[in-house]
């Protein structure tokens, strides 16, 4: 059985313990998992009707202090078993990426060199910044003593745009080296 990679991300959550929707909405925000994920308040609830229909979830009404009918879901053997299989063919398989960058990149030349190269400044400066922030989120990760395996979420982003800026500097070093690009 084939499931998405919103699905993963649900069922890895599911994972860890038996959770509410609300509670999973509350622990996708926490987490920041919206960045990384395509899990939204309204996908979750689709998400999780679909997965219990395919045995992947299971759920118990359970009546909350409100008197409100509220439905805990829990992972299934057969969720746990599709969800490492998924997580090892996730971990072993690279995936392929569309970047903005590649279509502005491809036409550059239709562009001034003096604008382009201010452009892809700003660009860089850009990556620096979204360094930084993945930077605070690892402080974050660490002061809140998040298991070791997840501070990758927060070091794999650097090391790309790291090598996105070593990118950056050899474009611009190749057309500025060449004034007719």
């Amino acid at each position: 059985m084939e499931i998405s990679n919103a699905e993963t991300a649900l069922l890895a959550l599911l994972s860890e313990q038996p959770m509410y929707p609300y509670q999973i909405e509350q622990e996708v925000k926490y987490r920041d998992m919206r960045f990384w994920t395509d899990l939204s308040m309204s996908s979750i609830y689709k998400l999780l009707k679909k997965l219990g229909g395919s045995g992947l979830v299971t759920y118990e009404n359970r009546i909350s202090p409100e008197n409100r009918l509220q439905k805990l879901y829990t992972l299934s053997d057969k969720g746990r078993t599709v969800l490492i299989k998924k997580l090892e063919s996730i971990l072993s398989t690279p995936e392929h990426t569309h970047w903005q960058i590649d279509i502005g990149t491809y036409n550059s030349n239709l562009v001034e060199p003096e604008k382009r190269k201010e452009a892809l400044l700003k660009y860089r400066a850009a990556l620096l910044e979204k360094i930084e922030c993945y930077k605070n989120l690892l402080k974050f990760l660490q002061d809140a003593h998040c298991p070791e395996h997840r501070f990758a979420v927060a070091t794999r982003p650097v090391y790309l745009l790291e090598a996105e800026i070593k990118w950056v500097d050899s474009f611009i070093d190749s057309f500025s080296a060449n004034r007719n690009s």
